[in-house]
């Protein structure tokens, strides 16, 4: 789940699928039986790095467990339930404990509910708290990499104390075993618990749909970059696993931790989808490196690197969502609600920094203040709600005649200021007066147009912008003066 990315909802078109989502009694007997062989299958899959009886570098069991009680609730018990026994039953046989029938089948069951019951309640609070709304995905990530760490620590003491209960791993073995099993057990959650989410949801179209419209759910878009940058991230592993091979001191193994680097690359360029499908396939061939070169010696520094660079990938993948929302709140914090221009705080300090890029390389700069004449009688005949739809127009119409690089905001009132960068007073002029004849034209109500009155000035070097700003307030002041609905201009150094 790791930032959950891959509960896509979109029908296959395969028959077989649409089958098997059924709500049908073979449809389901047949969905549990694959999820059974799938279980199986990854179980045996971690024994390929199995370092010592019962702990391995990771145990990808444990992230199919979670993401299939995440998905199907209870509906997944009988499935993982069985092949909790058969498991206890091949382990009984391929470690030739004494154990009888009757026992090895308690044994089992009891590795059922140790396994089962942590998951099972981590999944559950998780599903809880998407169904309850919980929609921020940093702060879901957290909470994730918090139920996973608490989940596979409480499966570790369990299944632990059930092992030895059962005799199946000696009293004197738990202080060398419980940290190594805790921490392959977290690497499978949350490693490998969004990959088989992604595998899973197929089988179950309605599964946690809330995460649809909050994550980046795309098909993976495939091309030669994507492929060169999965392929070197892969190879800069396997290099760092040789590093470890050929030198086989610790200086050597603590290299794989270089490869955060590559994974925030990955991370902050491209879909979570792919993220996960990478965690995936880099985290299982640090396993099958550990098997081939023979490093489990350095078995706790790959389990750990597996956790943390799992861990930075998550975080990295909600990036763009923390991202998004300082951008959206920045915005808000900065917009005039009426009007949805900038605010008067945005405008000094985005003036400021105009007139110092105007001094800096020596170009033109004018400053345009205007107000809606006779506001006041608008808001005493309509009311103040229309007197807001008249501002709106009034934004709306000068923007048309403004450029993207222009910068309109509401200094007060109906009182309103445009910096114009790279305009000469006379084009800030035309500008003006364009806005001027838009309001005139533009109907407010029936038997009401409405006008503005307008004072342009130009920036001179060494100005700043408490100067420019008076100067064009005491023009739009003339404006007024001479009779509203006018554009009035004073140049540096001009009397008003």
């Amino acid at each position: 789940m790791s930032n959950f990315p891959l509960l896509s909802h979109q029908s296959s078109t395969a028959p077989w699928l649409d089958w098997l989502r059924q709500d049908h009694w073979l449809a389901k007997c047949c969905l549990q039986l694959l999820l059974l062989l799938l279980w199986l299958l990854v179980w045996q899959l971690g024994r390929l790095v199995e370092y010592t009886e019962h702990a391995s570098v990771w145990f990808p069991a444990s992230g199919l467990s979670f993401a299939a009680l995440l998905l199907f609730g209870l509906a997944a018990v009988p499935a993982l339930g069985i092949g909790a026994v058969l498991m206890t039953l091949w382990t009984v046989q391929h470690y030739q404990l004494p154990l009888d029938g009757a026992e090895t089948i308690r044994a089992g069951i009891l590795f059922a509910v140790a396994h089962l019951l942590p998951y099972g309640l981590g999944a559950w609070l998780l599903r809880l708290l998407l169904q309850q709304g919980q929609r921020h995905l940093p702060k879901l990530i957290i909470i994730f990499l918090l139920i996973a760490a608490l989940s596979s620590l409480a499966a570790a003491a369990a299944v632990i104390t059930q092992l030895v209960w059962c005799q199946m791993l000696p009293a004197d073995a738990v202080l060398s075993t419980w940290l190594p099993f805790w921490i392959g057990d977290m690497a499978g959650v949350i490693v490998l618990a969004p990959f088989f989410i992604m595998l899973l949801s197929m089988f179950h179209r309605s599964a946690l749909r809330r995460l649809h419209d909050m994550l980046d759910l795309q098909k993976i878009q495939w091309s030669r970059p994507l492929f060169a940058k999965l392929l070197l991230n892969l190879l800069l592993l396997t290099c760092a696993m040789m590093l470890a091979q050929l030198f086989h001191t610790d200086n050597s193994a603590f290299a794989i931790f270089f490869l955060v680097i590559p994974q925030m690359w990955l991370a902050c360029t491209e879909s979570a989808r792919l993220n996960v499908l990478n965690l995936a396939l880099s985290s299982f061939l640090i396993a099958f490196w550990v098997h081939v070169f023979d490093l489990f010696e350095f078995v706790m520094v790959y389990q750990f690197a597996i956790n943390v660079i799992a861990a930075n990938t998550l975080f990295a993948m909600a990036l763009p969502t923390l991202i998004e929302d300082n951008t959206r709140l920045r915005r808000m914090a900065f917009t005039d609600k009426v009007t949805r221009v900038a605010n008067r705080e945005w405008l000094e300090q985005q003036a400021s920094i105009s007139i110092a890029r105007a001094q800096r390389v020596q170009q033109p700069l004018s400053l345009m203040v205007f107000d809606v004449d006779h506001f006041k009688n608008i808001n005493d005949v309509y009311g103040h709600q229309l007197g807001d739809q008249a501002l709106l127009l009034v934004c709306q119409t000068a923007q048309q005649c403004l450029r993207p690089s222009d910068l309109l905001a509401r200094y007060g009132g109906d009182e309103f200021v445009v910096v114009l960068p790279d305009t000469p007073l006379a084009l800030s002029q035309l500008i003006a007066e364009r806005i001027a004849r838009q309001l005139r034209q533009a109907a407010f109500t029936q038997d009401q147009h409405l006008t503005a009155s307008f004072g342009v000035t130009e920036w001179q070097a060494g100005e700043d912008y408490a100067t420019v700003f008076h100067r064009a307030d005491k023009a739009l002041y003339q404006a007024k003066v001479q009779g509203r609905d006018q554009v009035a201009v004073l140049a540096a150094g001009a009397s008003a």
